[in-house]
C-alpha cells in the first residue's frame, strides 16, 4: 500500500479548511439572521416612539398629530379617519394625570397607554368612563404605594391608577370622524383631554 503523497495530504487539508471557513460563514449568517429578525418589532418600536418624540416636543401635554402619509404613518396601522393626539410623560417627577370631562363629548374618544417602547399597557374608550368624567394617575409602583398611603380608609378612589412599566411613555387619544368633512370635530374633541404631571403642580393644562 503506498503512502499519502504530500499534495494528496496538501489538497486534502485545503479542502477541510475551505469546509470549515464555508460552515463557519453560514453560523455567522444564520445568527446575524435570527438576531435583526428578533430585533426587528423592538427597533419598529423605538421609530414609532423617536417619531412622536419629534412631534410632541414638550412632556405632559397632548398636541395634535400629524395626519398619516403613506410611509410615514407615526405608529403601526393607523386610520386615516382617526385624528390622534399624543402626551409624552416621564414619572422621574411625580404621577401623570389624564382627566376628561364628557360634559361636552360629542363622539366617541379612544385612550392607550404605552411604555418606552411602544407596547400597550392599557386601553380604554369614553364608554368606560364613571360619572362623566375621565380620571386616571399613571405611576411607578412606589408612587401607588404613597398615593395608597394617603387614601382616607372611609372613601373609595375616585380615579383609576394605572402602575407604568417604566418611567417613560405615551398616550395616545383618538377620536373617528365619521367622513372628511368631521375631521375638524374630531380633531376638536381631542382638546378635551388634558394630562399633567402631579410633580410640576397639579393637573391642569391641556
Amino acid at each position: 500500500m503506498k503512502a499519502p503523497r504530500a499534495a494528496d495530504i496538501r489538497q486534502g487539508e485545503g479542502w477541510m479548511a475551505a469546509l470549515g471557513y464555508g460552515l463557519a460563514t453560514l453560523c455567522v449568517a444564520g445568527v446575524a439572521h435570527l438576531a435583526s429578525v428578533l430585533a426587528l418589532p423592538h427597533l419598529a418600536s423605538r421609530d414609532s416612539f423617536a417619531r412622536i418624540a419629534q412631534a410632541v416636543p414638550h412632556l405632559h401635554r397632548f398636541a395634535l398629530l400629524p395626519q398619516p402619509a403613506p410611509g410615514a404613518e407615526l405608529t403601526p396601522r393607523q386610520d386615516p379617519m382617526l385624528a390622534r393626539a399624543a402626551c409624552r410623560f416621564d414619572l422621574a417627577g411625580g404621577p401623570v394625570r389624564l382627566r376628561v370631562d364628557l360634559s361636552q363629548l360629542d363622539g366617541l374618544l379612544l385612550l392607550s397607554f404605552h411604555d418606552r417602547q411602544g407596547s400597550t399597557f392599557y386601553a380604554m374608550t369614553d364608554r368606560g368612563a364613571l360619572r362623566g368624567r375621565i380620571d386616571i394617575r399613571v405611576v411607578t409602583p412606589r408612587q401607588l404605594e404613597d398615593i395608597q398611603a394617603e387614601d382616607p380608609d372611609d372613601e373609595i378612589p375616585q380615579d383609576l391608577r394605572l402602575v407604568a412599566p417604566g418611567a417613560e411613555g405615551f398616550i395616545l387619544a383618538g377620536s373617528l370622524a365619521l367622513d372628511g368633512a368631521d375631521m375638524e370635530s374630531a380633531r376638536g374633541r381631542l382638546s378635551l383631554v388634558a394630562c399633567a404631571s402631579e410633580g410640576d403642580g397639579g393637573a391642569g393644562g391641556g
